[in-house]
């Protein structure tokens, strides 16, 4: 339950209230979403086949970048670039 206008929130509040950590859903969560599984269906999809292809993309996908640095020294190799930027 959330504090009242102009009040604090208790301690339970603090403690029982949730918080988003991340944007994206598992796989898991994606095959259990009821949104999802209505699309699939209007759409003709088995969930198998989702799944093959969740799990295909995400053996794929490269792993994000944990600093900016590490961006661009990413985009660079790709590029054939000198990692840092030469000015002058």
């Amino acid at each position: 339950m959330a504090a009242k206008s102009g009040t604090r929130a208790t301690a339970h509040e603090r403690r029982t209230t949730m918080t988003k950590t991340r944007d994206d859903l598992t796989i898991s969560e994606a095959l259990r979403d009821p949104l999802i599984a209505m699309v699939l269906r209007a759409d003709g999809v088995k969930l198998e086949d989702f799944k093959q292809l969740l799990e295909t993309a995400a053996r794929k996908r490269e792993p994000r970048s944990t600093s900016v640095g590490n961006m661009i020294g990413a985009l660079a190799s790709r590029a054939n670039l000198p990692a840092m930027p030469c000015f002058g």
